[in-house]
């Protein structure tokens, strides 16, 4: 695939991005490189005049030049910015080193995989974003509990925004009609549903010709 020019970043610039072929989400530009996306989707990029301000969060993450670059993305000039809504304070670190799960066991779905993590779970940390790039941290809460859904449900990861696996995980969040994200329910050890299966896919994926016919299924 031929690389995409990416688009210049400016504070409240509206973006439109393609989740999978033909269904689209809206974003808003913060300090750089963090995107707020909207729990609002349209299957086509003309969004029109649209106020920001009267839709729900989806969530607030950070983005790689990757993701802009590959996925595509255009600027939405008519839409009205939301200025006043705060910005999230406090988030989730996952553990350092890395360990093996699996899933779906013993179906013809079955997949093995590492992730990162040396124990299911993670911490949380605050920071302020509102600086733009890496901030310095505080830790909150050492060990969040697993079973502590209030706490993993309302809290970002760390992490960034990467094509394809964050377009698809906003797809996911489209049909499925909530915020999900099937990385922090892998380290979070989690039940994963079969929806995910495109996402586990992505991840597993081995060698250039097994990834670009996912690619070219669900997102060129």
């Amino acid at each position: 695939m031929e690389k995409k020019k990416v688009i210049p970043w400016k504070e409240n610039k509206i973006i439109s991005i393609e989740t999978r072929k033909g269904t689209y989400v809206i974003a808003q530009m913060l300090k750089s490189p963090y995107l707020r996306f909207y729990n609002t989707f349209m299957d086509s990029e003309n969004w029109g005049k649209i106020d920001l301000s009267f839709f729900e969060t989806l969530f607030v993450n950070s983005v790689t030049k990757q993701f802009l670059q590959s996925s595509n993305i255009s600027v939405v000039k008519d839409a009205i910015p939301d200025l006043n809504r705060e910005l999230p304070k406090e988030w989730i670190q996952g553990y350092m080193g890395n360990r093996k799960v699996k899933v779906w066991a013993e179906t013809e779905n079955e997949r093995e995989f590492i992730i990162l993590g040396d124990k299911p779970g993670g911490s949380l940390i605050s920071r302020d974003i509102s600086k733009g790039g890496n901030q310095d941290k505080k830790i909150i809460l050492h060990d969040i509990p697993l079973d502590a859904n209030n706490i993993i449900d309302e809290h970002e990861l760390t992490g960034l925004c990467v094509f394809p696996l964050s377009n698809e995980r906003l797809f996911l969040c489209h049909i499925l009609g909530k915020n999900v994200d099937p990385n922090k329910d892998l380290i979070f050890d989690r039940s994963i549903p079969l929806e995910y299966k495109i996402y586990i896919d992505i991840k597993t994926a081995t060698g250039h010709n097994e990834k670009d016919q996912i690619l070219n299924e669900y997102y060129y």
